[in-house]
């Protein structure tokens, strides 16, 4: 059982880092939009809170890869 348990661990442990880094990239691009729609001064009030979307999904990338 205790065998069992470890490599339930582990297994979620591999699984987690992996969608932790799938949404590093996706916060990464997301974060990029928002720098773009940002630049120009119409988009900038769209712009601003999809770069803070993106710091929110970094973050949470973080958290699932255990690198805080």
């Amino acid at each position: 059982m205790q065998a069992l348990n470890k490599l339930l661990g582990a297994v979620l442990g591999i699984l987690g880092a992996v969608l932790g880094a799938v949404l590093g990239i996706v916060a990464g691009l997301v974060w990029l939009i928002g720098i773009i729609l940002s630049a120009t001064v119409i988009l900038a009030p769209v712009g601003i809170p999809v770069v803070r979307l993106g710091k929110s999904l970094m973050s949470t990338s973080r958290n699932l890869m255990h690198l805080s």
